[in-house]
């Protein structure tokens, strides 16, 4: 016969029949209980010796500004299935295997909290993947915030290194103020990779095309998580340059995953 069990917590006044209630979830969780999409093992980086390649990724700082608006979520979201995040996850891969460097993350929507923000640390640490694992939900699509956040995020963070902000989006909005956050860094050092299902960036294309980015990037989907994983990489090598050979897992139908559309900056 099931009996009710009493638990009592040692110094918490609090006694309950059965389990144990959960504890309550941090607000920065995912809003489903979706299948999550896991990284990707990426090739190796090419372009230069062994240790000039070990040399530029210790001393590169990435700082991932993952979209979390509410149009990436959810069964009919832009990214059901946080490919964003597995894809950020594989850089971390690739640069801890090829001496390390640091990372950063800027969860962002219409806001960019502190509470969901972290600054550049080794990449080898536990936090650092935790944090870009979390998809929380931030409201409408304002990335001026996100780079207002990577600003203060490096201040302070120590000169003559060299740092890529990875901007991945579904760039339904450019919001406002984007122009004149992006003066605000170092130039050149954000890298865009905008996801469009549209096929015309929600009516706004040429607006995101002419804003200084380090690099443009258009896919059409998330659904292949192994091409933006790839992508991803490939800006991040681009940006203290490098190469990452497309001898990639291959995507579905057995054939290399087909390169997204690229602009370097101007």
């Amino acid at each position: 016969m099931n009996r009710l069990r009493d638990y009592r917590v040692r110094g918490v006044d609090l006694a309950v029949g059965g389990q144990l209630p959960a504890r309550p979830r941090a607000a920065a969780t995912r809003p489903d209980h979706q299948r999550q999409a896991r990284p990707v093992r990426l090739p190796g980086l090419a372009g230069a010796p062994r240790n000039v390649i070990r040399q530029r990724v210790a001393n590169l700082d990435v700082i991932f500004a993952i979209d979390d608006s509410a149009s990436v979520h959810g069964p009919d979201g832009t990214d059901p299935g946080g490919a964003r995040n597995a894809a950020c996850l594989s850089v971390v891969d690739l640069m801890q295997r090829h001496g390390g460097g640091r990372g950063g993350v800027v969860h962002w929507g219409g806001t960019a909290p502190a509470t969901l923000a972290l600054a550049p640390m080794p990449v080898h640490r536990r936090r650092l993947q935790r944090e870009l694992r979390l998809q929380p939900v931030l409201g409408g699509t304002h990335p001026a915030v996100a780079l207002a956040r990577v600003r203060k995020l490096i201040q302070g963070t120590g000169s003559g290194r060299t740092l890529a902000v990875l901007l991945v989006t579904d760039g339904q909005d450019l919001g406002a103020g984007l122009e004149q956050a992006l003066g605000q860094l170092p130039a050149h050092s954000v890298h865009l990779i905008l996801v469009d299902p549209s096929g015309d960036c929600w009516g706004q294309e040429a607006a995101w095309r002419e804003l200084p980015w380090g690099s443009f990037t258009r896919l059409e989907n998330l659904s292949d998580r192994k091409r933006l994983a790839w992508e991803s990489g490939t800006v991040i090598a681009r940006s203290i340059g490098l190469k990452l050979p497309q001898r990639t897992p291959a995507a579905p139908g057995g054939q290399p995953p087909r390169p997204g559309e690229h602009r370097p900056g101007t």
